[in-house]
């Protein structure tokens, strides 16, 4: 047997395992060519970002005397030679350091992702789940396209990844514009695509990175019945398999009647310290840790799952052009954490939760993808999965014709053993118990909102952005009765190493508006006069956001660089921690053929909130925990998104 590989179970530094991670793209290439000219994340002056915490955090003080005690550490802070200049100019310094990228990544990296010792199913892994792909070849004369066949679809993503991740090696992948400003978008996060792994650590974690033209990376990993397999993207001479040659060997794991392995995958979905000490058991044996470098090296997991949810959309009400649906629930729930309600830990060990490139595949033929957030966001598998979905759904899948290779060239499927002693045995039964009660309270709800979406509300002048923005905080307010901090995730891609920065889309101008909306005594000339002064500042916070002129990594910043035995109340001021508290936390993207989207909420009493405008709707997804209205919040975003348009058609009538 070969020696095991070697796997750090400490945490290496930051800079030997995050910057410049091995990768096969050329650094002149399309895609990384410009990327060194890039700008450096700002820092904003402290003046204006203490003035914005006021602004921020008014509205939100129980009462005048808590706001009053901010605004006197806000001045203590801001006096020349205090603190706060002392600790500015520390960042400004580290901002300057030469050879520094970005003077927050290493932190940001480190306190919102690797350092984070919860399961990273609730509060760090996001899904995508698809509209229906096709069951067979469009072409095909022998094979109902409305069969399912899990095979075939495996067999049509893994290809479509791979043309991706071609286009990601060759260096064809065109930088996405940095908007009306010009330039680019950092590329950085690509390389963190494929053919790499989050690790457990203690006291952090950290991520491994194959190049993706390696000999060891041309493998894929796949899990079934929490069995693990490797099969080879390429045959022995570098030629891609085609769907035909994955198909059969999909089909040949489907067809084995293996009993469920007791299923190690559970572990990488708990307490990131607990997986850590039985990631560490693990790897005494040299068979696990071949197992496991395997898995790490792979460019990317597929999962078979038994469950087969049926996500269609039906109308709330007769009628009514809103669509809600317990399938698309379910749907969610199955990607998102392996289960539902009342599923125990579901198929949750039929995952391997630490790798940013998961897709799962049920028993129906429906798919979705799963991705771990640490080291890349959304926005680069929203594009992969774009792609991915529209080349199936609108394009003839790869042919499958006399043509093809015969059986023999198809991927061997190679088993991943796991050595499991008592120890480990008892880790897993463990494991499933805290994923259960943990992972399984959390709950999916969802709306097709039809009445109009993107066209509909660029007819109105405004924004579609702002305006769901406030659809959110008039349906919380409707719901709760009091307004609450608000995340709005801003991308600052143009920046070096960039990643995101906070909208606090709560303010004074969206509480008077909410308030005014259920106010039977404001005109609806009020009202509207009110949305739009709302919809402005939002414009102008999305705007400083994105160009790295926003409050809270600038906040975070500062923290970091408070030495011992200095003080600055300021910084732990219960005022400026409520509204720093997401109880709603959003965030958009775009994916036309994903009818399910969805992470969980940030707080235990919060709501995530990811949505998609689409031309014609809106798509709301609400997480939350069990204990939590999440039903009512769901019907009341579509009361409020009802009120706003009918106070602007008001609008707009009154015009004719």
């Amino acid at each position: 047997m070969a020696p095991a590989p070697s796997i750090a179970t400490s945490t290496p530094a930051w800079a030997a395992w995050r910057l410049d991670p091995p990768s096969a793209t050329p650094l002149d290439s399309t895609t990384f060519r410009n990327q060194a000219q890039l700008p450096r994340l700002p820092v904003p002056p402290l003046d204006v970002t203490l003035a914005k915490v006021l602004d921020s955090c008014r509205p939100l003080a129980k009462d005048a005397s808590e706001f009053e005690a901010l605004k006197k550490k806000v001045e203590e802070f801001s006096q020349q030679g205090g603190v706060g200049h002392v600790l500015q100019k520390r960042l400004e310094e580290r901002r300057e350091q030469q050879g520094l990228k970005s003077w927050i990544a290493e932190w940001w990296d480190t306190d919102a992702y690797m350092a984070y010792r919860d399961s990273v199913v609730v509060n760090v892994s996001y899904y995508y789940g698809f509209h229906r792909l096709p069951q067979a070849p469009q072409s095909s004369k022998t094979t109902d396209p409305r069969k399912a066949d899990p095979a075939y679809v495996a067999a049509s993503i893994v290809e479509t990844a791979l043309e991706f991740r071609s286009m990601l090696v060759n260096g064809e992948l065109v930088p996405e514009p940095a908007g009306k400003e010009g330039g680019e978008l950092c590329m950085e996060s690509f390389k963190w695509a494929f053919n790499a792994c989050r690790v457990p650590a203690s006291p952090s974690d950290y991520a491994v990175k194959t190049a993706e033209n390696a000999p060891e990376a041309q493998h894929m990993v796949v899990v079934r019945k929490n069995h693990f397999y490797s099969l080879p993207l390429v045959d022995e001479k570098g030629r891609r398999f085609t769907v035909e040659e994955f198909m059969r060997s999909f089909q040949e794991i489907l067809d084995r009647d293996d009993a469920p392995a007791p299923g190690v995958g559970i572990l990488t979905g708990i307490n990131r310290d607990t997986w850590h000490f039985a990631h560490v058991h693990l790897l005494g044996s040299a068979r696990n840790a071949e197992t496991i470098a395997s898995i790490h090296s792979s460019a990317f997991v597929l999962a078979f799952d038994d469950a087969t949810p049926e996500p269609k959309l039906k109308p709330i009400a007769e009628g009514s052009k809103s669509l809600t649906s317990p399938g698309i629930c379910d749907f969610s729930e199955r990607i998102w954490k392996a289960g539902g309600a009342g599923f125990g830990e579901g198929e949750a060990a039929n995952r391997w939760w630490d790798k940013p490139l998961q897709w799962i595949v049920f028993a129906n033929g429906e798919a979705g993808f799963i991705g771990e957030h640490s080291c890349m966001d959304g926005t680069p598998t929203a594009r992969l999965n774009d792609f991915l979905s529209k080349r199936l759904l609108t394009q003839k899948p790869s042919p499958i014709g006399a043509s093809d290779p015969p059986p023999s060239a198809s991927p061997a499927v190679k088993s991943l053993p796991f050595d499991l002693d008592d120890k480990s045995l008892k880790a897993i039964e463990s494991a499933k118990k805290e994923f259960a009660d943990h992972v399984g309270q959390y709950k999916v709800h969802y709306l097709h909102y039809g009445r109009y979406g993107k066209e509909g509300i660029k007819k109105m002048k405004t924004s579609p952005d702002g305006w769901t923005q406030m659809v959110f905080q008039l349906a919380y307010y409707m719901t709760h009765g009091h307004p609450c901090g608000t995340y709005e995730a801003a991308q600052v891609r143009r920046f070096q190493l960039g990643r995101t920065e906070t909208v606090r889309i709560c303010t004074d101008a969206t509480v008077e508006f909410t308030k005014a909306m259920l106010d039977e005594g404001k005109s609806e000339k009020e009202r509207r006069a009110l949305f739009q002064k709302a919809i402005e500042g939002h414009g102008k916070d999305m705007k400083n956001a994105s160009g790295g002129m926003g409050i809270d990594r600038h906040l975070f910043g500062l923290r970091h660089l408070v030495k011992e035995g200095e003080s600055a109340p300021l910084l732990s001021d219960p005022l400026l921690a409520r509204s720093s508290t997401w109880n709603m936390s959003t965030s958009q993207i775009f994916i036309e053929n994903s009818p399910a989207y969805g992470w969980g909420p940030v707080v235990g009493d919060g709501y995530g909130l990811p949505y998609m405008i689409h031309t014609e709707h809106l798509q709301f997804t609400v997480t939350c925990h069990e204990r939590m209205p999440g039903q009512k919040f769901t019907d009341n975003l579509g009361k409020a998104a009802d009120l706003i348009m009918d106070m602007m058609e008001g609008a707009a009538d009154a015009k004719l």
